[in-house]
């Protein structure tokens, strides 16, 4: 007969009775032929208890995971996980995932308003954003937290922190340009990716500052203002970018590659190789 998986999600004692007792009076069905009621079995468990049946392995589900089929890990459906940082208490993270649950089960129910009035409650009490498509949620807060510090010191770990924060009050009070500005110096100085969705930061690469650089304690304004003058200086000795080979670019410094695109009226985000594959279009 089928057997519950071990990858299922867990029931009350009582329910997985149920359960078993409907996949097996399915099974029943499925033997006189009778395709209808069996049909009908399988569309109740799946409303009712978010159980898939898989027949081929005569396994049975709540979530819909089935790792005994040799699949790569997944989550079973409706669990949420955390993603970022923010300050939370235990009982806090008991609260938010029993409501993100319950959540789930009201849209499973068709109960979007008790749905709504869930996420809205969470967004209001917890500052929580729930993202149903990757099934994760995060605190909306300025904290963003380090998922791969790679080479950096515990001084420029501290830093970067400190940019995000001022990053996240550019971005809030609509102040785009700067808090572009900031994810630039970040990512040319450390080689820094941030991902605002899931409010992490990774260090993609090998990070590029050293005690010669500027030092962290100055400000980001400071460091364009400066890295601007000497594209300017080097924008002016070097030779027309129409003239220059791939060589030749990848010997000019980002900021003079910058300066060219915008003498071009081109985009000036981006990594080095993607500032001089738009040169050389």
């Amino acid at each position: 007969g089928y057997i519950k998986s071990q990858s299922s999600h867990g029931l009350s004692a009582e329910d997985e009775e149920y359960v078993q007792q409907q996949v097996d009076e399915r099974s029943e069905a499925k033997r006189s032929r009778d395709f209808a009621t069996a049909d009908d079995i399988r569309e109740f468990l799946m409303t009712k208890f978010d159980v898939n049946i898989e027949d081929k392995m005569k396994l049975w589900s709540v979530g819909g995971v089935f790792t005994e089929m040799g699949t790569r890990a997944q989550k079973p459906r409706g669990e949420y996980t955390r993603r970022g940082g923010g300050d939370l208490s235990d009982d806090d993270l008991e609260t938010i995932n029993n409501m993100i649950a319950e959540r789930y089960q009201a849209k499973r129910d068709r109960e979007f308003d008790i749905a709504d009035d869930i996420r809205d409650n969470l967004m209001r009490t917890y500052n929580i954003r729930i993202d149903d498509k990757s099934a994760e949620w995060h605190v909306d807060s300025d904290e963003y937290v380090c998922a791969s510090s790679g080479n950096l010191s515990a001084e420029d770990v501290a830093f970067v922190d400190e940019q995000l924060v001022q990053r996240y009050a550019a971005k809030r009070d609509r102040y785009y340009e700067e808090a572009d500005a900031i994810r630039e110096n970040l990512r040319e100085r450390f080689a820094i990716e941030i991902d605002d969705r899931t409010k992490e930061w990774r260090v993609e690469g090998v990070a590029q500052y050293s005690n010669a650089e500027p030092t962290p304690n100055e400000t980001v304004s400071d460091e364009i203002d400066e890295e601007e003058e000497d594209a300017e200086e080097e924008e002016a000795a070097a030779p027309e970018s129409a003239a220059l080979s791939e060589e030749d670019l990848e010997k000019l410094t980002v900021p003079v590659l910058k300066e060219k695109l915008k003498s071009a009226g081109l985009p000036v985000s981006g990594k080095k190789a993607e500032l001089i594959e738009r040169l050389l279009a």
